[in-house]
């Protein structure tokens, strides 16, 4: 009688092998291509919820491994409140603040003609800043070991906040950027070597 329990076991474990997709919530069969489907209109998924110490910290949990994701209920210097996931022995916010390191940068160089005073003029800040990723009429400069051409990953328009966070108020006036990144000012003066313009991209 042992042996026969003993096989109904193995079997039952190997069919389980087979099975290698779940669904929880219904029973109707899982996504192609997903092992588990969570299947609900109502409810939602909780991962675990855990008081994280420092990006570079496993702690709570005993070591780092790729791919792990809880929920961080610690707020910090360094750390927020929010979905995290482990990549590198590291915990990188799921949603990052905009003004994380990450997130912003400074728009690369471009030129404005001030040289007469003009109304209502327009910079495409956008379309700039793609041009010159992907500007075969000059070609970049890359680092030893690069083999990409240019840099082809681009965010679209409306996926970034545009900001003007320092200009000469003698050389431009009336600035407004509109959600696709296109800039329209005045020019009331002429530059000088001190003369100042910082735009800020955010992405969202």
């Amino acid at each position: 009688m042992k042996k026969i329990y003993f096989l109904v076991l193995v079997v039952s474990v190997f069919a389980l092998g087979v099975k290698a997709q779940v669904t929880i919530g219904s029973k109707n069969p899982p996504a192609t291509g997903a092992v588990l489907d969570l299947q609900s209109t109502s409810l939602g998924f909780l991962p675990p919820r855990v008081a994280l110490q420092f990006p570079s910290l496993p702690d709570p949990l005993p070591s780092f491994l790729d791919g792990m994701v809880v929920f961080n209920t610690n707020a910090t210097d360094s750390l927020v409140v929010g979905l995290y996931y482990c990549k590198s022995s590291k915990w990188v916010h799921l949603m990052p603040d905009p003004f994380s390191e990450a997130r912003w940068f400074y728009m690369p160089s471009i030129v404005f003609d001030t040289s007469n005073n003009a109304n209502g003029l327009t910079k495409n800040l956008y379309q700039e800043y793609k041009n010159q990723l992907n500007n075969a009429s000059s070609p970049i400069v890359k680092s030893t070991g690069n083999a990409n051409p240019v840099l082809k990953t681009v965010p679209a328009a409306t996926d970034f906040y545009y900001y003007v966070t320092a200009y000469d108020p003698n050389v431009f006036q009336n600035i407004s950027i509109s959600e696709s990144g296109v800039m329209t000012y005045d020019i009331i003066g002429q530059a000088t070597d001190s003369t100042v313009l910082n735009i800020v991209f955010v992405e969202k």
